[in-house]
């Protein structure tokens, strides 16, 4: 199929075709591996595994196989690897013109619900593969030089999905793998097959720092609780909204998990009363929770508190009647946010 961009072609007109031969060698590469995949896979997966649909590519293949579940990174591994011995082993890629009954007899691998004519094209490397196809292919397996698996995944029910490159496209994949490795070591001041450790030491560290620093949120957490009783003063935080004891508060650098349980303790310690708590991260992020002690909650819901002032940071948020929470986007406006929540108490205690 081409395309006039200029003038016009009648018939009897002569032309000269020219093929870009380094893309064409490239798809020729990404077709043979592609059956040299089909094969693999059903060697290493079972028979079961059929072809539904693919692209082949300059650049990439990518190919379709029914499958009943995720492949594990083993299989995977093997897969490519048996790939990879038949590129070494530099098969030949032989294509004869038959019969199509008499091609399917041979063993011939033929696309469910393809439309073949009388006479078809098979593909055969030596006894590992043989299917039915119309397109360009390499003389032997040795000429795709290297096969990577970049992903593999699934796309529909019971259909997975391969993408992967070959020749010169994997070898620039290899080095950027490598250059990422080198990245690493740099980062981690490791020597070579240092890195597992190193990324492992630096992971324990991290996990200490976690565990410590939710002992110290605890311990804030304690103070701040101990510090509040049933008659709070109103000079202490607490407002008194249609007869119901509010109180907020802002506790920077405290995650979410922390901001529930102060709130937990603090619907404990109080007895009856609002609470809502906000926080600001390190990373500039916004957390909101929100309590409403048991003999509040026919009046009040958590959950419609944190929703009305999460819209104020940019986020959203919800939850049961006695407890609730939401994240946002916008950390200049939690004190505005705190501020609102006396607006949403008086709101919807009014309503009851």
């Amino acid at each position: 199929m081409g395309k006039v961009r200029g003038g016009e072609i009648r018939r009897g007109d002569r032309v000269h075709l020219k093929i870009d031969e380094k893309r064409r060698r490239a798809i020729a590469l990404n077709h043979t591996a592609t059956h040299l995949l089909h094969s693999a896979l059903r060697q290493v997966l079972g028979d079961h595994v059929k072809q539904s649909g693919s692209l082949v590519a300059d650049d990439r293949l990518r190919f379709d196989y029914t499958h009943f579940s995720q492949t594990t990174r083993k299989e995977r591994e093997r897969i490519e690897e048996l790939v990879n011995e038949k590129i070494r082993s530099n098969q030949r890629v032989d294509i004869f013109e038959m019969n199509l009954e008499d091609a399917v007899d041979t063993g011939a691998i033929a696309l469910f619900g393809e439309k073949y004519g009388e006479k078809v094209r098979v593909v055969t490397i030596s006894d590992y593969s043989k299917e039915l196809c119309g397109g360009t292919h390499t003389g032997a397996t040795g000429d795709i030089g290297l096969f990577r698996i970049l992903y593999e995944g699934g796309v529909a029910a019971g259909v997975r999905r391969i993408e992967a490159v070959t020749g010169h496209m994997a070898y620039k994949e290899m080095k950027k793998e490598e250059e990422r490795l080198i990245e690493i070591q740099e980062l981690l001041k490791a020597r070579p097959s240092e890195e597992p450790l190193k990324v492992k030491k630096l992971l324990d560290k991290v996990k200490e720092y976690e565990r410590k620093k939710e002992r110290d949120d605890k311990r804030k957490i304690n103070s701040i609780v101990r510090t509040l009783t049933d008659g709070i003063k109103l000079s202490e935080g607490v407002r008194v909204i249609n007869g119901i004891n509010v109180f907020t508060k802002r506790m920077d650098n405290f995650d979410m998990r922390s901001l529930r349980s102060f709130v937990d303790s603090a619907k404990v310690k109080l007895k009856s009363m609002v609470v809502v708590v906000g926080s600001v991260t390190d990373d500039k992020k916004v957390s909101l929770a929100a309590g409403v002690t048991n003999d509040l909650t026919e009046r009040l819901s958590a959950g419609e508190i944190i929703k009305e002032i999460a819209s104020i940071v940019d986020g959203s948020g919800g939850g049961r009647a006695d407890m609730a929470q939401a994240g946002g986007r916008n950390p200049s406006k939690l004190d505005e946010a705190l501020k609102k929540v006396d607006e949403v108490v008086k709101k919807f205690s009014s309503k009851s």
